[in-house]
């Protein structure tokens, strides 16, 4: 009874450890910057600290000697019969519905775990600042029209999709300096065990919907049995 009160909180807390979000922060400016945050722990994944550079020792390389091979006569092989695979069998016994019916069982088993995990990650923060500028103020005006036509839809597709808790857009045209400027703050978090949730959920679909129905309907046909009637 003790070992199974320490596989439980065993479990438990890798349960409670997987529960806890992990939080990747991208800022983009002059340079790209991303750090990780998981729990007291920050891990700054760029820009990478510059490493000094050691001297390199040398290797000396030992050259072998090759022996020459000697030539030997080749003796072809018979050729094997190639055996239909599991997917021709399934196939045959199936025939074209069945294909289709298999195909579109793992497309939704597949979809389903990509809107799992799309579910799983939410925008803490999601920051965008564009400073766009051309040649004159005429192409200025067309940039900025163009520029505005395409970020504020695609903001919105994320919105409308994604989880988001704190969201802004700024455009502004430079007529002045005609200069281009993009800033980028987002913060992104998930918990771990609803992407492990999502990969078990889709290994179980794919497991009874299509694994076991291909192996249960790939299996090469009987040998038909002669039957001799003797008069």
């Amino acid at each position: 009874m003790t070992a199974l009160y320490i596989i439980l909180g065993i479990i438990a807390f890798f349960v409670i450890l997987l529960s806890v979000k992990v939080a990747v922060t991208v800022h983009y400016e002059d340079d790209v910057a991303v750090s990780v945050k998981w729990l007291f722990l920050k891990f700054n994944i760029l820009p990478k600290p510059e490493k000094e550079d050691k001297p390199e020792k040398k290797k000396k390389e030992k050259k072998k000697e090759e022996k020459p091979k000697e030539e030997s006569e080749v003796i072809p092989e018979p050729k094997k019969k190639k055996k239909d695979n599991m997917f021709v069998r399934f196939y045959r016994n199936r025939g074209v519905e069945g294909v289709v019916q298999l195909l579109k069982d793992t497309a939704n088993a597949v979809g389903g775990m990509f809107r799992r995990i799309g579910r799983a990650f939410l925008f803490e923060e999601l920051i965008i600042s564009l400073t766009v500028g051309a040649g004159d103020s005429a192409e200025t005006a067309i940039k900025y029209g163009k520029t505005c036509s395409v970020a504020f839809p695609a903001m919105g597709l994320i919105v409308d999709t994604m989880r988001v808790k704190k969201y802004n857009i700024e455009i502004n045209p430079d007529f002045i300096y005609g200069k281009n400027v993009a800033r980028l703050h987002t913060c992104i978090s998930v918990r771990p065990v609803k992407l492990i949730n999502a990969v078990i959920i889709v290994a179980f679909e794919l497991l009874f919907k299509v694994v076991l129905k291909l192996l249960k309907h790939s299996k090469a046909p009987k040998a038909n049995v002669e039957k001799q009637v003797n008069k």
